[in-house]
């Protein structure tokens, strides 16, 4: 990130290749939508380039930082009207979907990716079902804490207490340096 603050095209690229897919399946299976998403990729590359200098290494990772972007990003589209509009028409998710088109896969990336997910899902499976739940609504629905507070019917302080006990949970597990 500090060679793409001060301008190097070539650690973008390297950024980009690194963590495309990865960002990939996350918006897409926030977006549910293929062509969406791979907007929204592009969107957030060009954020990252654009906004680098916002990066700080002593707060969090390249990856938190950019799984942070698209995962913001790609809510926000889901609440926009246009996609809203899209919504109304079928869209067919499958692993297809998941990759991106033309894009070969590295088998180190692809170890390292399922790595990273096993770690995750295992994580998430020692949290109670009521915070998993509501972690769940949140990042991969794209709802906010009052709207899962409607959908789930249940206090917004009970949503935001668990939200924020999971979470605590969820980086004692995956980062326990911390």
């Amino acid at each position: 990130m500090q060679r793409i603050q001060n301008g190097d095209t070539t650690a973008m690229k390297l950024l980009y290749n690194k963590y495309k897919n990865l960002l990939f399946g996350l918006i897409v299976s926030i977006l549910k939508n293929r062509e969406e998403a791979e907007d929204c990729l592009q969107e957030v590359f060009i954020q990252s380039w654009e906004k680098a200098d916002q990066f700080d290494a002593s707060r969090g990772k390249v990856y938190t930082f950019l799984v942070t972007m698209a995962r913001n990003k790609a809510i926000d589209r889901t609440r926009s009207r246009a996609f809203k509009d899209s919504e109304k028409e079928d869209h067919i998710i499958n692993d297809f979907t998941l990759t991106l088109e033309g894009e070969f896969n590295n088998p180190h990336e692809d170890m390292e990716f399922a790595e990273r997910a096993k770690m995750v899902r295992n994580a998430l499976n020692q949290l109670s079902e009521k915070e998993r739940k509501v972690l769940y609504v949140s990042y991969f629905n794209g709802m906010s804490q009052s709207e899962i507070s409607d959908k789930l019917e249940i206090p917004l302080g009970t949503v935001k207490y668990r939200m924020r006990q999971g979470m605590i949970k969820l980086r004692d597990m995956l980062l326990p340096d911390n």
